[in-house]
């Protein structure tokens, strides 16, 4: 599993709650640079723009609302990811859904 993958898993342990803004959205805006522009991740990207929007203006329940269709959306890409990545991309579309 990649890094970031793991970081991400990592830092969801305790649930998407635990997570502070300020963290959640530096999270969320370096899988934003990172999937910025990989074919068929454009509606995820696009979910993602959109919650570090609300993260950063510190609307939480915007957030929260944002999270089901990002969790959704993760759990689409998950069987096209590479191999080694597919288990964690459902790990992290199951912490999501929280």
């Amino acid at each position: 599993m990649n890094e970031q993958l793991q970081q991400t898993l990592n830092a969801l342990q305790g649930g998407v709650t635990s997570l502070d803004a300020s963290t959640a959205a530096s999270n969320v805006s370096s899988w934003h640079q990172t999937l910025n522009g990989v074919p068929g991740a454009e509606t995820l990207v696009s979910h993602l723009g959109r919650l570090q929007e609300a993260l950063t203006s510190g609307d939480l329940q915007g957030a929260a609302a944002l999270l089901p269709g990002l969790s959704s959306e993760t759990e689409r890409l998950a069987s096209s990811a590479p191999a080694a990545d597919q288990d964690g991309l459902r790990q992290l579309a199951a912490a999501l859904r929280g």
